[in-house]
C-alpha cells in the first residue's frame, strides 16, 4: 500500500481529477491553500511579497495502482519544468 501526496499549484487542480479518473483512484482527500517553498520553486505564500497558493493531494492505494498514477504524472511534472506540481510516495505500514 503507498500513499501519495502531491502538491500542486492551484490551476492545476483539474488536470489532477482527470488524471485520478483515467487512473480508476476514486477515493482522494485534498487541502489548500498550502504554502511552502521548493528546492526548485519560489516560495509561494500567499501574500503580496510572495503571492501564490498551492493545494495537497493524498490518496491511499495498492502498490499497483501507486505505479499507474505515478506514470500519468510524471509527463505533468517533466512539462511543468520542476514547478507546480511535487510527487511524494510513502510507504503505508498500517491502514486502521
Amino acid at each position: 500500500m503507498k500513499l501519495i501526496l502531491i502538491v500542486f499549484y492551484t490551476d492545476k487542480e483539474e488536470i489532477l481529477h482527470e488524471i485520478l479518473d483515467k487512473t480508476d483512484i476514486q477515493g482522494f482527500t485534498t487541502w489548500g491553500p498550502v504554502y511552502g517553498k521548493g528546492r526548485q520553486s519560489d516560495p509561494r505564500m500567499g501574500n503580496q511579497i510572495w503571492p501564490g497558493e498551492n493545494q495537497m493531494l493524498i490518496v491511499a492505494v495498492p502498490d499497483s495502482k501507486a505505479e499507474g498514477l505515478k506514470e500519468a504524472l510524471v509527463p505533468l511534472a517533466v512539462k511543468e519544468g520542476g514547478k507546480g506540481i511535487k510527487i511524494f510516495e510513502l510507504s503505508v505500514i498500517e491502514w486502521i
